[in-house]
């Protein structure tokens, strides 16, 4: 610790640091050197940050009125911006945003002891200057205060001798001083105390180096390094990593020194102790455990199917781990349903009915929807203190935060959601009775806006913003980002205050010649506060060419030995073991004689790739449902064949179909589907005759050693006494895919194995289409002149090119090509072999458990590299 600072420490005085950080690191060097002289006990030191000092003097000093915290201001000036754009109309405002500047601008003027008039004002200033007045109007009659008034306020108490000022006061790491403080330290004085200022000496001997990085990655991972390689020599040495701009360089910091430092704990996924201090936090409402507390809290009188899903999946509720499985099973379940939204009380008897009939039990979970349904239906208004404890109790009660034991980093997550609703309550000071939605959007305005540390064990390695490390000395010092766009800094005025104004009174952010004066005391600061220092920049930052800022341009370029990385993915990567390839491309055979599950998908499947086919019919892998906006294809494609099944039911033949009355047929099909129905009806009047023998026929089928079931949607008999295979389609299939070696598209060709070639007259798609010019037959037939539609010149063109020359050729193709299908998939073959990537992979739900553009992507790598 500095000598002068010690002894001053020692003699009582009081030290007021520009942070807590600063705070704490002189009053543990304090202690150490106490330690180090022999003193058994000691008196602890006046050594505060500045704000936790007014704080106490805000405490201690009597006379001084009572001070609204930050939630209760950004309240207050909500409701004022809110007022007032009711009276105006400007909804454009983001009320939230708008309040939390207006505020800031407020408090900039009271620290500046600065003010502006209508007359150099813009029309958002004059706004400004309206909802300031009203916060003026109010608090007066409220009594409400700013605590950014304070040290005006004790500057008055200095002078009405209410408040005793200290012998000595010395003001520590501060690289300016604010003009409150400032004069606030001018009364002191006055008052007969001794102010000092005071700057930790600068370093011997520096050495400092420029280093050039490609961009971010390429700098932090270098930093890392270099960090690590410094810890391998000396773990007690003290390091810092300092950038300007710290909130954009965190999640690359976070992810690549944890990498480095403790690759162990990022594999292993186990908490231990910090290898290094980051001293910029995340919103609370990133950390798992509140922000589901918050999305339990937002749950409305309708939950989503995503809401829904998460709640089934969730470990922060009661019966999280112990119905895991069935809770599983049930999203599975409800996924099938598809449907898009639930009332609480609805989806409570849902589940009951899936827990019933696929014997699933989920009690626990119904018992929480019980208890979500009933919070709800509290309609009546009531003060935020009364819906913190209704949101407290209701979370107790769903049995938040989970059974299972919280990390320390959870449960200190947890104890400041449970500040911020204390928080909440203490809005009943300032507010109205409210609605349940307008408490819950005001908790979620405060967590997202409250930051968020843990308290982790002491580390060696300290991440700081430039302003953090105020008044430290680091054995070791790399700092990050330093190109031109980021010390000195842009300026960035507040929009609510002119910018004139902003200049007279030399306020933080208003102009670049102010920026780069307090850069000058940064730098000068920083660049003395370690013997060894790096100074690194990235010539490209998203996409964007960098240049060096000019406080480091005359440094020379250094060359650091880096230490080699240890980040797993490189580890593992690069020592990775010589592997036997085993190809194991065969699953059991099959081994029941009963009709196997899956129907002729089984045979598609197996056609467009092996492992889809064994994914798909024998593990029973696919993808979960998701509900969809209107009818699904399945769902229209299962309503007309339904309308047509039961219309040929009855009507039989097409010498029935012609006898019909507009009305007799109308009365026959459903109303919704009346002008789809009645469109195809009109094909099949232009058909030769013809009588519906079988409609959607289930029956058993051999194909090559796999026995299975089958439904055809219709079977006609012709006038020539052969009958016609006809399968609807609402979309547009293709029978192309009949002709392929591996047929995609077997339905109609595999009912065609039971039959001889003599009594097949032809094999149909029927296209019904709500367009006349889709509608019609897809196929291939005997003769296809009786067919509407059914011509086409890609189909001859394709069998021209096959030789097959008649519709038998096309039935032996058939015979030849299923039975191998069906054969394949019995033996258990389950090779990744897409019969085309375009038509098997393309809408496929398997390519992450098959990694099919994994390959495809290696292989390509392979090709370049050629």
């Amino acid at each position: 610790m500095d000598k002068t600072l010690y002894l001053a420490a020692n003699e009582g005085s009081l030290v007021l640091t520009v942070n807590d950080r600063l705070s704490r690191n002189l009053s543990q060097q304090y202690d150490q050197v106490q330690q180090e002289q022999g003193v058994a006990s000691w008196l602890r030191p006046e050594i505060l940050g500045l704000s936790a000092w007014l704080k106490r003097c805000q405490a201690q000093v009597a006379g001084l009125p009572h001070f609204l915290n930050k939630v209760q201001l950004q309240y207050v000036w909500e409701q004022i911006v809110a007022d007032d754009v009711e009276r105006t109309g400007n909804h454009l405002l983001q009320i939230p945003q708008t309040a939390r500047r207006a505020l800031q601008a407020h408090q900039l003027l009271v620290r500046y002891s600065a003010n502006f008039g209508f007359d150099e004002s813009s029309e958002d200033h004059r706004a400004f200057l309206r909802w300031r007045q009203a916060w003026q109007g109010q608090a007066t009659t409220q009594g409400w205060h700013d605590s950014i008034e304070l040290p005006w306020l004790l500057v008055k108490a200095v002078v009405d001798q209410r408040f005793t000022v200290p012998k000595k006061i010395i003001l520590a790491g501060f690289d300016e001083i604010s003009p409150d403080i400032a004069h606030l330290c001018q009364v002191m004085e006055s008052a007969g105390a001794v102010v000092e200022k005071w700057q930790p000496p600068p370093c011997l001997n520096i050495q400092r180096q420029r280093l050039t990085a490609d961009d971010p990655v390429d700098e932090v991972s270098r930093c890392a390094r270099w960090v690590r390689g410094l810890l391998e020599k000396n773990p007690s040495t003290k390091i810092a990593v300092v950038a300007p701009q710290l909130e954009a360089y965190q999640p690359l910091i976070e992810q690549m020194f944890s990498a480095e430092l403790d690759p162990e704990a990022l594999l292993s996924g186990v908490e231990t102790p910090d290898t290094f201090n980051l001293s910029l936090g995340h919103s609370l409402e990133r950390e798992g455990v509140v922000h589901a507390a918050l999305r339990l809290l937002r749950l409305g009188i309708q939950i989503g199917h995503d809401e829904i899903s998460w709640l089934l999946r969730t470990p922060y509720l009661q019966g999280g781990e112990s119905e895991a499985d069935n809770r599983a099973k049930i999203d599975r379940e409800l996924r099938r349903l598809r449907r898009f939204d639930w009332p609480p009380s609805r989806l409570s008897k849902t589940l009951k009915g899936l827990s019933s009939k696929h014997s699933v039990a989920v009690p626990e979970f119904i018992s929480l929807l019980d208890t979500v349904n009933e919070n709800l239906r509290q309609s009546s208004r009531k003060m935020p203190g009364s819906w913190a404890e209704s949101f407290t109790n209701l979370l107790h009660k769903l049995g938040w935060p989970g059974s299972r034991g919280l990390s320390s980093r959870e449960y200190q997550a947890v104890q400041h959601l449970r500040d911020a609703f204390a928080e909440l309550a203490s809005l009943d000071s300032v507010s109205k009775p409210m609605k349940r939605s307008e408490a819950v959007k005001a908790l979620l305005r405060m967590v997202s806006s409250t930051d968020f540390q843990p308290e982790g064990s002491a580390s060696t390695v300290q991440v700081l913003g430039e302003l953090e490390a105020s008044g430290l000395i680091f054995d070791h010092l790399w700092i990050l980002g330093l190109h031109d766009s980021a010390l000195p800094r842009p300026p960035s005025p507040n929009p609510f205050i002119p910018i004139p104004v902003q200049r007279r009174y030399q306020m933080k952010r208003s102009d670049s010649e102010r920026e780069s004066k307090f850069a000058e005391q940064v730098v000068s600061r920083l660049f003395s506060a370690a013997p060894d220092i790096v100074l690194s920049w990235p010539r490209r930052e998203k996409g964007a060419e960098q240049r060096p800022s000019p406080f480091i341009r005359h440094i020379e370029e250094g060359h650091l030995v880096l230490a080699d990385s240890c980040a797993p993915d490189l580890v593992y990567w690069n020592n990775r073991p010589v592997l036997d390839e085993l190809t194991d491309q065969l699953g059991p055979p099959i081994s029941s004689r009963k009709p196997f599950t899956g129907g002729t998908g089984i045979i598609k499947d197996q056609a467009l790739c092996p492992f889809r086919a064994f994914a798909h019919h024998r593990l029973r892998a696919e993808k979960m449902d998701e509900p969809d906006i209107g009818i699904d294809n399945m769902s229209r494609g299962s309503l007309v064949h339904t309308v047509l099944e039961l219309f040929w039911d009855k009507t039989v033949d097409q010498q029935t179909l012609l006898s019909l009355s507009e009305e007799a047929l109308a009365s026959s099909l459903y109303e919704r589907l009346f002008l789809l129905a009645r469109l195809w009806l009109e094909m099949e009047s232009g058909r030769k005759p013809f009588r519906v023998v079988a409609s959607e026929k289930s029956h058993q089928i051999k194909i090559g050693d796999l026995l299975i079931r089958t439904r055809i949607d219709r079977v006609d008999e012709l006038e020539d006494g052969t009958c016609a295979i006809i399968d609807y389609k609402t979309g547009q299939p293709d029978p192309l895919q009949w002709l392929d070696d591996r047929v995609t598209e077997p339905q109609l060709p595999a009912y065609c194995l039971g039959m001889s070639q003599g009594q097949i007259g032809a094999v149909m798609f029927a296209m019904v289409r709500s367009k006349e010019k889709e509608c019609g037959f897809r196929g291939v037939a005997r003769d296809l002149e009786s067919w509407p539609g059914a011509k086409s010149r890609k189909l001859s063109s394709k069998l021209e090119e096959k030789g097959w020359l008649s519709f038998d050729d096309v039935l032996t193709h058939w015979q030849k090509s299923l039975p191998e299908l069906g054969n394949a998939f019995a033996r258990g073959e389950a090779l990744v072999d897409p019969v085309d990537p375009d038509l098997a992979c393309k809408y496929c739900d398997l390519k992450g458990l098959c990694r099919i553009t994994e390959k495809v992507a290696g292989l390509q790598e392979v090709d370049s590299d050629d």
